[in-house]
């Protein structure tokens, strides 16, 4: 099982802009929008998007990729994400990121497949979201926290603290890998 937390939150903008779409299988699959002020991305390539993951159960992960491209090759900044208890696929354009957890060191994830272990954890975000992080501070986060959310809610105190959240739009994911739940 793949515990996870999503934060959606406006920051300092009038409106939220980015997206995320999940779809609760076997396997979680996402797809992560980053939607900087100056971007465009049409409602209905959103909505492609969302469906594309909410069908994605049974489609591989290169066939959701190359379904989601022409939808998303104006957009720059997203990422796909795969998770299972075994595995995590991503693939990563712009700037978003996305870290792991393993035997107390975090990592940035490569696009492509890499393996994952029982407890290990996985952040996905924004640039907007790392803005006021350092990787000391995500790491020592992950490392005392029970829960995803329980990450989520310390990352967002440092946030809070550095900017009361003031800037802009501030979207992420942390999950916890739990085999064996």
């Amino acid at each position: 099982m793949i515990e996870n937390y999503i934060l959606m939150h406006k920051g300092g903008l009038d409106e939220y802009r980015d997206n995320i779409f999940v779809n609760y299988s076997s396997s979680l699959t996402m797809a992560m929008l980053y939607l900087p002020s100056e971007s465009d991305f049409s409602v209905a390539d959103e909505a492609a998007v969302a469906a594309l993951v909410n069908s994605s159960s049974k489609m591989r992960f290169i066939d959701l990729s190359e379904s989601v491209y022409p939808l998303l090759t104006d957009l720059k900044n997203y990422m796909l994400i795969r998770i299972n208890d075994k595995n995590i696929t991503i693939e990563r354009h712009g700037r978003v990121y996305a870290y792991i957890v393993q035997n107390g060191e975090l990592k940035m994830l490569p696009n492509g497949v890499t393996s994952i272990d029982d407890k290990d954890r996985v952040i996905c975000c924004t640039a907007e979201f790392l803005r006021d992080l350092n990787e000391i501070a995500i790491l020592s986060d992950a490392v005392i926290s029970d829960s995803a959310e329980e990450w989520m809610d310390h990352l967002v105190c440092r946030i809070s603290d550095a900017n009361r959240l003031a800037q802009g739009n501030l979207t992420a994911v942390t999950m916890i890998v739990r085999s064996g739940d």
